[in-house]
C-alpha cells in the first residue's frame, strides 16, 4: 500500500472511530422502579443511546444515588442536585427515587441536544410546585356525551396507548393523574356487599381489574400518582334498577335533585373502601360537591360526602389522598354560583380533616378558559373570596385547575404565559400547584388528522407535544428558560432555529389570551376560542345555537380581562374616560394586525428553508392562528363602526362595515383552506356533533348582508 493511501486510511479511521456517540457510563447505587425505568427508557424517550448502565462504580462517569437522609443537601422531595465532583465524575444525588429520576432526564436530555458529558453544567432542581396534575376526563360514564367523546373508548382501554401517554408526562414532570368519569367504581370493582350493582360477569371484571392495575403500576414506575375523580350523586344502572331507584344512575343527566338514602350512603361508601383495597397503587379519591346534588344545602352536601366517600376512606385498610374540589354551587341548584357563606362551611370542614395523607382543594382558573388570562377573575360560579388562604391553612392546599375548552385542533405554545401565571397566582406557601386538561377534549384517538396528516400522529396528545412541555416543565422549575423549548424544536423537526420558531408561536399563541381576555367565557360552551364560537343566547336566537360570534354579540360582550380590556360598546360611549393604560377595541385591532403580520413574514423565512412535512403541519397550524388574528381584527373593526351608529347615533357606515365584513370572510376562506391541508372537515365538538367552517362561512355572508338590520347589541347569557 502506498504511504499516502496508508495515512489517508489512518485519518479515515480516526475520524470515524472518534465521531462515534459519546457513552456515558451510569451506576446506580440502588435500585428504584424510578431510577430503572430512567435507565432501561433513556433511548426511547429522548432518542440518545448514549447512557451505558455499569456494575462498577470505579468504570462510572455518572453516580446515581438516593438518600432519604441527605441533610446538608438543600432539595426537597423530587428535586435533584447534579453535580461535578473532584475526580472528575458527576454525582445525581436525590432524597427520593423520582428526583433521581428527574436527574437521568436531565443528562439524558442535554446529550440528546448534542451537548457532550463535559459541557454540562452543576443543576440544583427543587420541584416550584409539589402537585402537577392532568385532567383526563374518561370516555365511559362520562360526563358530557357524544361522538366527541365515546370514540375514545378503545383507545382508552389500550395499555399500549397509556404506555405513550405516561411516558410523556414523565418526561414532562408531570407527576398527577387524574381519571375523571361519573361513577367510576363499577369498571374496577364488584362490591361485595352489593354484588347486584355489576352486571360484568368474571372474565370481564378479570380484564378490567388486570387493565387498571396495569395502567396504576406503569404509572408508579413513572413517578406518576393516579387519583379516581368523581360527581356526585350517582350509582350504577343496575344498582338502581335492583333496588327501585327509578329514573336514577350514572347514565343519567349529570344535574338533577341529589335523591338520597342510608342504602345509597352505604353502597358509596363500599364503592370508595373495596377500590383503595384492591388496588394498592391508586394514590387518590378526587370528590366534587356539585352535580346530582340538587336540592342539599351546602351544609348537606358537605355532610354527605363526610359520611360517604371519607368515611369510605376511614374504613379501607389502607390511606389515601383526597382531592376536596371546591362547591360548585353556592344554593340548591347545580348551576354554578359562589358566596361567602360557602366558602367559610367548606374551610370548616378541611381544618378539621384528618382521614387522607394529604388533601388538596382546587378551584377553576378563570372557569372553563385557564388559558384566558394570567391574572384570577372568576372561579366556577363567580368571584372568590380570601376564606381558603386567611388565615394561612395547614391542613391542605390549594390547586388552581386551568381548564382548556379553547383549543383541541390547533396549537398553543407560550411560555411567558405560564412564567406570569405562576407568578401571579401560585407563590404564595398554601398553592401546591395545578391541574390541567380539558373536559370536551380527550387526548387519545386522533380523530382529526386527515390523511395527509395522520402518518404523523400516533395519538391525539401527540399533536399538542409543546403545551405539555411547558406546562409541565414550568410547573416543576419555574426558572427553566426558553432555551429548553428551543433545543427541543430543533432536536424534534431538525432545524437550527428553534429560538425563532418559539417566537413565532409565542405569536400565533396570543389570539387564544387575547380573544377569550376580550371575549368573556364561563362554562365550557360559552366560548370555543379556536373556532370563534360562542353558544348564542338571545333576541330572535334559536335555543342553545353554538355559532360563530356575531357583530350583535361582540357589540356589547363584557369583557374577562377588566384591568387590561374595554369592551366595544363602552369603548364607543365612554371614549373620554377612559384610562390610558386600557386596551381598547382600536389598540387589539393594532395589536392582533402587528402579530400577524409578524408571523406570516416568519413563515415565509421558515418555508424557505428545507423543512420536513411534520413541521410543514405546525407551520400551518401557526398561519392558521395568525388567520384568526387578522379575521378577529377586522370582526372588531366593522363593529365598532356598527356600534358608533346604534350607540351614538353616527352616520351608518355601510360601505366602510361591508369591506371590513368582506375582508374578514376572505380571512375565513383562508383559515378553511389552510386548516383542512392535514385537518378533516368536520370537527367533532360535545356541543355541536357537525361542527364545519364551510358552515359559519355561511353565517358571515349572511351576516354582511343583513347587518343593517340590527337595532341593538346584546349580552347573551354568560353563566
Amino acid at each position: 500500500m502506498k504511504p499516502l493511501l496508508y495515512l489517508l486510511l489512518l485519518s479515515t479511521l480516526f475520524v470515524a472511530c472518534n465521531s462515534k456517540p459519546e457513552k456515558v457510563r451510569v451506576f446506580i447505587e440502588s435500585k428504584h422502579l424510578q431510577t430503572e425505568f430512567a435507565i432501561s427508557n433513556a433511548q426511547e424517550l429522548f432518542g440518545t443511546d448514549a447512557l451505558l448502565r455499569v456494575n462498577n462504580k470505579e468504570e462510572s462517569d455518572v453516580i446515581v444515588s438516593v438518600d432519604e437522609l441527605h441533610e446538608s443537601l438543600n432539595i426537597k422531595e423530587e428535586g435533584f442536585i447534579l453535580q461535578k465532583t473532584n475526580d472528575g465524575k458527576w454525582d445525581v444525588k436525590s432524597k427520593d427515587p423520582v428526583g433521581a429520576m428527574y436527574g437521568i432526564f436531565e443528562i439524558a436530555e442535554q446529550l440528546s441536544f448534542g451537548k457532550k458529558l463535559v459541557e454540562l453544567k452543576d443543576k440544583a432542581v427543587n420541584p416550584s410546585l409539589k402537585n402537577r396534575f392532568v385532567k383526563f376526563n374518561l370516555p365511559w360514564s362520562s360526563y358530557r356525551t357524544g361522538e366527541a367523546l365515546s370514540l375514545h373508548e378503545e383507545t382508552c382501554r389500550d395499555t399500549v396507548y397509556w404506555k405513550s401517554f405516561l411516558d410523556m408526562m414523565a418526561k414532562n414532570r408531570l407527576n398527577v393523574l387524574s381519571l375523571w368519569n361519573m361513577h367510576p367504581f363499577m369498571d374496577m370493582v364488584k362490591l361485595e356487599k352489593y354484588p347486584e350493582a355489576s352486571s360484568l360477569s368474571d372474565e370481564e371484571l378479570s380484564e378490567r381489574k388486570k387493565f387498571w392495575k396495569t395502567l396504576f403500576s406503569m404509572a408508579k414506575e413513572r413517578g406518576v400518582q393516579t387519583y379516581i375523580v368523581n360527581w356526585n350523586i350517582f350509582v350504577s344502572k343496575e344498582f338502581a334498577t335492583a333496588h327501585k331507584l327509578p329514573g336514577y344512575n350514572k347514565t343519567g343527566s349529570f344535574w338533577g335533585e341529589g335523591y338520597n338514602s342510608e342504602l345509597i350512603e352505604d353502597y358509596t361508601r363500599e364503592c370508595v373502601k373495596q377500590v383503595i383495597n384492591e388496588y394498592p397503587n391508586l394514590t387518590g379519591i378526587g370528590l366534587t360537591l356539585g352535580e346530582r346534588m340538587g336540592g342539599m344545602t351546602n351544609v348537606e352536601r358537605r355532610d354527605w360526602a363526610d359520611r360517604t366517600i371519607i368515611e369510605g376512606m376511614r374504613m379501607a385498610n389502607r390511606k389515601a389522598k383526597l382531592l376536596y374540589r371546591a362547591p360548585l354551587s353556592a344554593g340548591l341548584s347545580s348551576h354554578g354560583t359562589a358566596d361567602k357563606i360557602t366558602e367559610v362551611i367548606t374551610r370548616e370542614t378541611l381544618d378539621t380533616l384528618q382521614t387522607p395523607i394529604e388533601t388538596i382543594i382546587s378551584f377553576k382558573y378563570n372557569w372553563s378558559h385557564g388559558h384566558s388570562s394570567d391574572k384570577l377573575f372568576i372561579v366556577h360560579g363567580g368571584k372568590l373570596t380570601d376564606t381558603y388562604w386567611n388565615p394561612v391553612p395547614d391542613n391542605y392546599s390549594i390547586l388552581w385547575t386551568v381548564r382548556n375548552e379553547d383549543f383541541f385542533v390547533h396549537r398553543w405554545a407560550e411560555p411567558d404565559f405560564v412564567r406570569s401565571f405562576i407568578k401571579n397566582n401560585l407563590s404564595q406557601s398554601y398553592m401546591s400547584g395545578c391541574i390541567i386538561g380539558s373536559e370536551c377534549y380527550i387526548p387519545a384517538k386522533d380523530y382529526f388528522s386527515n390523511e395527509a396528516g395522520q402518518q404523523h400522529f400516533n395519538y391525539a396528545f401527540e399533536r399538542q407535544w409543546l403545551w405539555y412541555s411547558i406546562w409541565g416543565r414550568l410547573l416543576y422549575d419555574s426558572q427553566a428558560d426558553d432555551q429548553l423549548f428551543a433545543q427541543q424544536l430543533n432536536k424534534k423537526f431538525d432545524v437550527d432555529y428553534g429560538a425563532d420558531l418559539l417566537g413565532t408561536w409565542k405569536n400565533a399563541s396570543a389570539y387564544y389570551h387575547l380573544f377569550s381576555s376580550f371575549y368573556k367565557g364561563t362554562w365550557d360552551a360559552t366560548l370555543y376560542s379556536e373556532a370563534f364560537t360562542s353558544i348564542m343566547r338571545g333576541p330572535n336566537i334559536e335555543k342553545n345555537k353554538i355559532d360563530i360570534v356575531t357583530m350583535q354579540a361582540l357589540g356589547n360582550r363584557p369583557v374577562l380581562d377588566t384591568t387590561r380590556y374595554v369592551n366595544i360598546a363602552d369603548y364607543v360611549q365612554q371614549k373620554a374616560t377612559i384610562p390610558e393604560d386600557m386596551i381598547t377595541p382600536v389598540e387589539l385591532v393594532n395589536i392582533l394586525q402587528q402579530n400577524a403580520d409578524k408571523i406570516l413574514a416568519d413563515l415565509k423565512v421558515y418555508r424557505n428553508k428545507e423543512h420536513s412535512t411534520e413541521l410543514e403541519i405546525e407551520l400551518c397550524d401557526i398561519e392558521v392562528l395568525a388567520y384568526l388574528q387578522k379575521f378577529f381584527a377586522e370582526r372588531i373593526n366593522a363593529t365598532v363602526l356598527l356600534a358608533e351608529h346604534l350607540l351614538i347615533g353616527e352616520e351608518l357606515s355601510e360601505e366602510t362595515i361591508k369591506e371590513h365584513l368582506d375582508i374578514s370572510i376572505a380571512h375565513w376562506s383562508m383559515i378553511i383552506e389552510l386548516k383542512e391541508r392535514f385537518n378533516k372537515q368536520h370537527t367533532p365538538y360535545v356541543f355541536k356533533e357537525d361542527l364545519d367552517y364551510h358552515a359559519y362561512l355561511k353565517t358571515l355572508q349572511e351576516e354582511r348582508n343583513s347587518f343593517k338590520n340590527i337595532k341593538e347589541f346584546w349580552i347573551h347569557d354568560v353563566r
